[in-house]
């Protein structure tokens, strides 16, 4: 029988699949426009359609939070921020207008960063304009906006609400002013109050992300962080593990040379993770492994309809760094933000990097994230054979169980849910997996490691090229997709 790994926590778990193998070379943006230029994949005799959805990712803050790994810039100018918002929407249009996006209709545009709010009320006006343009939008589309509490205000709420925005969310991370200055939030509490004040009162679905296991942090003081944001008066909690191997070098520089405490082990995080979530239940319901909130007010379509969804499930990406996955590819933009405004500019697709893969086993690799998964898609994509054994083996461990067509992560599942992604990825992912937490381990340390606060010369620079689409191995020039 096969076994299920036993493991509370992947070294990392905030990635997007398929990886990227990065010996895969050639001419990265005639792939990606020869495919684009090809019909939608459909299966014979498969009714569903997937979700389709847009993401936009704005690269601009106020300030910059010292943990946080995307793709972002401070203190742009207005001309600055005026030529990429120009580039932007050439590329919209130019994608917009292939064969494949052109036959979509989306079912989610989620406009992430960086920071969003910065942007002016016409500046937003524009984009969602262009957006609206470019793009087919179903009537009952999710339109998620990202914003920062100290970068608006209730005219600009008001102004997304008129402009037919549907959710919004934020990052407060910790409501622990050590921990907020810890990690440069500058945002102050009562800025933090007002977002949801005026988040509330424009918008019935509204989210605020939590993180659980900064340096020094203990469970009392997670069990705190939980309890005032499930009764802040926000709609919806997203909670997630900070992800080590995803912060930036700087930040855990500081933890080698003891400026900062040393994070609990990651048996600890997981269990601060755990406690935090069953707080969280006391007061709302649980949505999926992240998120809690109103039962009638689902997690955002983009994220754990999409982007943690199955292989129907399609998302393309516009903007410095942006991700795109989709049936038979994957490929994500130049991170680098001048060349990415010339090439967008002159109607180039501004790739970086492609591959050409069919996830069929996505679903399952995201399932123990959406904690259900539907077992009839295992003969509609052939999986059965492959895969049905590694399922009843989660089922004879108490791991897993079937109700009916639907496969449940059990509450003993939940507590190795992350381990219980890798135990779904393909023979070949598998590889390229274990070859990135090796570069990373190299690269920029493993803060579980006990050895690794000898730190080395090649941990001063990034490795996580593969984990995080777009990154670059310069400081501070690495991409992930919005949570």
């Amino acid at each position: 029988m096969v076994r299920s790994p036993l493991v509370p926590l992947l070294p990392f778990e905030s990635f997007t699949y398929p990886f990227f193998d990065q010996q895969y070379t050639g001419d990265h943006e005639a792939l990606v426009r020869a495919l684009l230029a090809a019909e939608n994949l459909t299966f014979p005799g498969d009714p569903q359609p997937g979700n389709k959805a847009l993401y936009v990712h704005i690269p601009f803050c106020d300030t910059l939070c010292t943990f946080c790994p995307f793709v972002k810039s401070a203190n742009a100018s207005p001309d600055r921020v005026a030529a990429y918002l120009a580039a932007l929407y050439t590329e919209l249009r130019t994608v917009a207008a292939t064969r494949r996006i052109g036959q979509w209709t989306l079912d989610a545009v989620y406009i992430g960063g960086g920071t969003p709010s910065i942007l002016t009320v016409d500046q937003i006006a524009d984009l969602i304009a262009v957006i609206r343009d470019a793009f087919a939008i179903a009537a009952d589309a999710e339109i998620s906006f990202e914003f920062e509490a100290k970068s608006v205000d209730e005219a600009k709420f008001q102004a997304l609400a008129e402009l037919g925005v549907t959710r919004v969310s934020f990052g407060v991370q910790s409501f622990e002013p050590n921990t907020r200055d810890m990690v440069n939030l500058t945002a102050s509490l009562d800025q933090v109050r007002a977002a949801i004040h005026w988040s509330t009162q424009y918008f019935t679905n509204t989210n605020l992300d939590m993180m659980v296991g900064f340096p020094g942090q203990d469970r009392d003081a997670a069990l705190l962080d939980a309890q005032v944001a499930a009764t802040s008066g926000i709609g919806s909690v997203s909670i997630y593990p900070v992800d080590y191997v995803m912060t930036l070098p700087g930040w855990m520089d500081k933890i080698r040379r003891g400026e900062l405490p040393r994070p609990a082990d990651m048996s600890e995080r997981a269990a601060m993770f755990h406690a935090a979530r069953t707080e969280l239940m006391r007061v709302m319901s649980e949505q999926n492994m992240y998120c809690f909130g109103d039962p009638t007010a689902p997690p955002t379509k983009y994220m754990f309809g999409t982007l943690y969804g199955g292989y129907r499930d399609e998302a393309v990406g516009v903007g410095t760094g942006a991700y795109s996955v989709m049936r038979g590819l994957a490929y994500y933009n130049d991170a680098n933000e001048r060349t990415y405004v010339q090439r967008a500019s002159a109607g180039e697709l501004p790739v970086a990097a492609s591959m050409p893969y069919h996830g069929y086993e996505k679903g399952l690799v995201f399932w123990p994230k959406r904690l259900t998964f539907d077992l009839a898609d295992l003969a509609v994509l052939s999986l059965e054979e492959a895969l049905r054994p590694r399922i009843d083996a989660l089922v004879a461990e108490g791991l897993a169980a079937v109700d009916g067509t639907v496969l449940r992560l059990t509450e003993p599942g939940k507590l190795v849910y992350s381990g219980l992604m890798g135990y779904f990825f393909s023979d070949s992912q598998q590889r390229l997996y274990h070859r990135m937490v090796a570069r990373m381990d190299a690269q920029v340390g493993d803060v579980d490691n006990l050895d690794w606060v000898a730190g080395g010369a090649g941990r001063a620079r990034l490795g996580a090229l593969n984990a995080l689409p777009g990154a670059a191995t310069k400081r501070g020039s690495l991409t992930l997709v919005p949570q």
